[in-house]
């Protein structure tokens, strides 16, 4: 993307006016057609009720469509979620767990990828954490934990606190040679690295939205390969899990074939239509394109550590790292977070450091500000 593009595309976020937001692995600021379509859906809502109910399902299918293409699905394997965390648990829950399995996790992963798995341990699951090597998630160390007893693998596609991204294609050939099923945890990678759930052979993904896919809180997907629906038993069942949902007055219990089974009851539908306007604007840009501005970004933020001589905690080649650069130095990183913010400029901190994370449509000299308040904050 050049200049001129990113300019049009800044726009579309007026954050810009007020803060240089560089938290984006954090939550993330919505963009003006997110608000807008939100905006639109209140009116709607409160002057027409139910009125618009049909045009209102109609586009919650065409943002399952888009949301499965986000990741190379098909749009009978997506599901609305409500978190990141329930997807997993709707995985925890429903997998029909046999005393003796066993699950493998990574130790310092995200909690919302570790605590449905630990539930398991009162089933008679043995979960088996994979350690991190100064950050990574090493593909030999997933190996040794495994065993024919192993019924999960269950990573993050970048880790939170370091931004390494582990090769899920590898990974997903790993675990279909050993006869193992592949979850993802995806927030902090969706929307900036492309996803392909077929190439990579995963066979659950969930992600919350308001992250990296820059949409509301409360909202994201959830992908069941498709022939895995069947052995997915729903931990929470509705009227909408249901084939004949809208035969109210002849119940049966016939769930529905594909992912919409979890999908249990009304839905919510101001934050899918909030999704749908951040997939379709991250489509519109390009995964592609946003990733290759992202890792610049992250280019440009490494190379002001090195001036400085601090320390990086992320990857520095391209292909093991997502959006988010953390780094420590002679500072107390909460302090400096603090008064960072104080000056309009959000960053966080994890994994010991200071985690900048920047989108696609923020720009160099964002950086160039961010490390001029550093050193005088620091001088």
């Amino acid at each position: 993307m050049d200049d001129r593009t990113i300019e049009e595309y800044r726009r579309e976020f007026p954050v810009v006016k007020n803060l240089i937001y560089l938290d984006h692995a954090g939550v993330a600021p919505l963009s003006l057609r997110v608000k807008t379509a939100i905006e639109t859906f209140l009116r709607e809502a409160t002057e027409g009720g139910a009125f618009h109910y049909p045009a209102w399902s109609r586009r919650t299918a065409e943002i399952r469509k888009s949301c499965a293409g986000l990741i190379g699905a098909d749009a009978g394997e997506v599901a609305f979620v409500k978190s990141t965390s329930h997807g997993l648990s709707l995985i925890a829950g429903g997998l029909d767990w046999k005393e003796g399995d066993n699950v493998v996790f990574c130790e310092k992963d995200f909690p919302s990828n570790i605590y449905p798995w630990l539930t398991l341990g009162k089933r008679g699951v043995d979960v088996r954490p994979v350690p991190h090597r100064q950050g990574k998630v090493l593909i030999a160390d997933i190996e040794q934990r495994m065993d024919g007893r192993t019924r999960l693998v269950t990573v993050s596609s970048v880790q939170f606190s370091s931004g390494f991204r582990i090769d899920l294609e590898r990974l997903g050939a790993l675990c279909k040679e050993r006869g193992a099923l592949l979850c993802v945890d995806a927030i902090q990678s969706l929307g900036v690295v492309p996803m392909d759930v077929g190439k990579k052979k995963i066979d659950f993904l969930s992600a919350d939205a308001h992250k990296w896919m820059i949409g509301p809180e409360g909202i994201g997907i959830f992908y069941c390969r498709k022939g895995l629906v069947g052995t997915l038993e729903p931990t929470l069942v509705g009227w909408k899990s249901v084939e004949n949902e809208f035969d109210f007055d002849h119940p049966r219990l016939a769930l529905k074939s594909d992912a919409l089974r979890f999908e249990e009851g009304s839905q919510n539908l101001l934050g899918i239509i909030g999704l749908g306007a951040a997939v379709d604007l991250l489509l519109e840009v390009g995964i592609d394109n946003i990733e290759k501005r992202v890792l610049f970004l992250g280019d440009c933020i490494i190379e002001h550590l090195d001036r400085r001589g601090l320390e990086l905690l992320t990857p520095r080649e391209h292909g093991e790292r997502g959006g988010g650069i953390t780094f420590r130095g002679g500072f107390d990183p909460s302090a400096l977070r603090d008064r960072l913010r104080e000056k309009g400029i959000l960053v966080n901190v994890r994994g010991g450091g200071l985690r900048v994370s920047p989108h696609f449509y923020n720009r160099p000299q964002e950086i160039e500000r961010l490390f001029q308040a550093i050193d005088r904050l620091l001088g």
